[in-house]
Parts: C-alpha cells; structure tokens; sequence
C-alpha cells in the first residue's frame, strides 16, 4: 500500500505537469490540503519536500510554496548580463546588496587580477532576482581605487557597466569564464532558497576595461533549476 504522502505527491505533480498549476502559481496551503486528502499537516509537508527535491516547487518562507518557474536560458558572451536576459523574458529584475565593504586583496584575489597582495578592493555580495524569485547569487572582488566612491555609486544604479562608462574607463567585457557544479552551502541554499541537495551552477569570471586593466572577478552561484547556461563561440 501507496503511503499517505506519496497519493498526495502524485496529484500535485500531475496537476503540475498538465498544466492545471501554472508555472509561478501558489500550490494550495498544507492545512486545505490536508482537508482535502484527510491526512495530516506533516503528511502533506512531505509531499511537498518531495515536489522540492524534484524542482517542481520552491517554498518562500512566510509566504507559501509556488510551482516552479520555467528555466532560463542565459546565453554568456564577452559583454552579456543577465539582467537583460530576465528582460527580454517580461521577469522584473532587481538587484539586492546582501552586503559591501572594503577588503586588502587576499593572495588568490591579487594572482586573479594581477595585483600585489593587500591592494584595497570593493568585496560586494549581491541576490538577482527575477519576480522576487532568486536567481544568482555572486560575490565580487572590485578595484576599488579605479572609482572613486565606488560602494555609493555602486547603490545608487547597482550596474558597474554602467559605472565604467561613466567613469571614462570604456567598456566593461567579461575575458574569462569558468564553470563547475556543486551542492550549494547553507547560505547559498538559504539566499536562493534552493534546496541543499540541488546542484548549484558556480561560474567563475574576470572581467576587464578597455585599457587592458582587470577590473573585477566574481564567483556566482546559479539556481541550475531556474538557469540553463548557452556559450557562443566567437566570431559565430
């Protein structure tokens, strides 16, 4: 016999992938759907913590758990963002400053941007998030003494595209690009609110301004449930 839980999991996946439950919508709350199956609250909890593990469902806390959006497909090249892709797809963006202070370069920071170990950077952690919902979550290592005021300047438009322009120093272009897959911290899994055991997408990059200077690294953690990512290669 079928334990209680996996009857109740069996119907929300269906209603999930025939359409009935929509891509963003709220799955009914535990307690109307404990009524509704004659189970318990913690019967229909483990449902759902099912639904999560299998990228069906994700829980927002104090808010309820929404079927899973569609996932994205972000096409990297020397010069894309990731905001526009979110854009171009009709999913307000936003940027959300987890934190920002200024920190000497470590000794894999400064090999990384080619400077002496101690060089003052801007250390800025930032959510991308589309709909409220997470979708990236990076920190960055940022010249600081290329912009002056860069921390305010950084808040104020939460684009260092943008701010190089700005500040005469041309282009911003991403010159390498690392990819790996791994099971995300804690904190990683709390800010993206993905669960613990789903692969997080961990890209690594630099990138540089038009007078040849590395300008930035970063390493970003991407819900694999929500990004797809695509690489062109040049000249195509």
């Amino acid at each position: 016999m079928e334990p209680q839980w996996f009857r109740v999991y069996q119907a929300v996946k269906k209603a999930i992938l025939v359409g009935e439950m929509l891509p963003g919508s709220q799955v009914p709350p535990e307690f109307d759907l404990s009524e509704q199956y004659g189970v318990s609250r913690n019967t229909v909890r483990r449902a759902y913590l099912a639904l999560s593990q299998e990228g069906l469902i994700r829980s927002v806390n104090g808010r309820g758990s929404f079927v899973m959006q569609t996932g994205l497909t972000y096409e990297v090249d020397a010069t894309s963002r990731f905001r526009d892709v979110l854009d171009q797809q009709g999913v307000r963006s936003a940027i959300r400053i987890v934190e920002s202070q200024e920190v000497p370069a470590d000794d894999e920071i400064a090999n990384i941007l080619h400077l002496e170990s101690g060089h003052p950077l801007l250390r800025v952690t930032t959510l991308i998030l589309g709909d409220e919902v997470p979708f990236i979550l990076t920190v960055r290592h940022i010249r600081a003494d290329l912009v002056v005021d860069l921390d305010r300047k950084l808040k104020e438009t939460d684009s260092l595209t943008q701010i190089a322009r700005r500040e005469g120093l041309g282009q911003l272009r991403r010159v390498s690009t690392t990819v790996a897959a791994r099971l995300p911290t804690e904190r990683e899994s709390a800010l993206l609110q993905c669960p613990v055991n789903a692969p997080v997408l961990v890209v690594h990059s630099t990138g540089r301004i038009d007078n040849g200077l590395l300008l930035e690294c970063q390493r970003a953690a991407m819900n694999s449930q929500l990004i797809r990512l695509s690489f062109q290669a040049e000249g195509r």
